[in-house]
């Protein structure tokens, strides 16, 4: 079967340990999801590793790209999307304060992790009219 390695940003891999523990405590099996914390040298094994097949990649576009050039040398399958945009939805039945206070957090309090900030808002129907 496939294992998935997940290495998370050395400079805040919180998220990414509370994922894991979760799916150990949901049932799955040891080895299928490996956590493998660290910077550029991480990578580099990882872009390089006959094993590895494929990579995902979403972050910021200087090392989205080079990730895509390292691996893709590798034959590698390789996805990278950069500087990528995150979008939110208001439907027209939405909570005018809950929505307000939802969107302000996900663009603001994103605790150093800008990749995960919201930068975009797409209103649904009427709900301009919040």
């Amino acid at each position: 079967g496939n294992t998935f390695v997940l290495k998370p940003s050395e400079k805040d891999p919180g998220a990414a340990v509370m994922l894991c523990e979760l799916a150990k405590e949901a049932g799955l099996p040891d080895g299928v999801l490996n956590l493998v914390p660290g910077a550029e040298d991480v990578a580099n094994r990882i872009c390089d590793h006959p094993d590895i097949k494929a990579i995902s990649f979403v972050g910021g576009e200087k090392a989205g790209t080079y990730i895509y050039r390292r691996g893709s040398m590798h034959g590698k399958r390789v996805q990278a999307n950069l500087a990528a945009k995150n979008h939110s939805v208001i439907m027209p039945d939405a909570d005018p304060e809950t929505m307000i206070n939802t969107c302000v957090g996900a663009g603001l309090g994103a605790a150093g992790q800008r990749c995960m900030a919201l930068s975009a808002i797409v209103f649904v129907g009427d709900s301009d009219q919040l």
